[in-house]
């Protein structure tokens, strides 16, 4: 590690007996690197570690990282994408705010015997939205928002 350095960034993270630290320095010269520590604690003795990289392989340390850490689902899993305009085309009143006149229409529709289905396409809305308030009218008692 460099003799003498400027501190940059500095973020720790608490994961019960052990502390991690992220720290961006800055050396002599105005070359920067990362350090990524961990301390853990075994009783009454701490133990170090630390990686240390610099300004000049952070891409790949960094594209790497992400490729573990989820962009591959190794680590995170994987996150769904999708496009509220796509669903749009189907449901036109998808992800926006209900009305009241919206809840009227779907708590009659309901209590006359309609289905999600024939509610959904009424309302313009998905079948999970549409199941989801009529849990929070408190009309489906029990019923999970999204069954499988």
């Amino acid at each position: 590690m460099p003799a003498s350095s400027k501190e940059i960034f500095s973020a720790q993270i608490k994961a019960g007996r052990r502390v991690y630290f992220i720290d961006v320095k800055e050396a002599h010269g105005g070359v920067r690197y990362l350090v990524i520590s961990e301390t853990q604690s075994s009783g009454s003795k701490w133990r170090h570690n630390r990686v240390m990289v610099f300004q000049e392989h952070v891409p790949a340390f960094m594209e790497t990282l992400n490729e573990a850490l989820g962009i591959m689902g190794y680590l995170l899993p994987s996150r769904k994408t999708y496009s509220v305009e796509k669903i749009r085309q189907e449901y036109p009143k998808a992800y926006t705010k209900w009305t009241r006149e919206e809840e009227v229409t779907l708590r009659e529709g309901f209590l006359r015997g309609m289905s999600v289905k024939e509610l959904s396409a009424i309302l313009g809305r998905q079948p999970g939205a549409i199941r989801s308030r009529l849990q929070k009218l408190g009309l489906l008692k029990g019923v999970k928002p999204n069954p499988p």
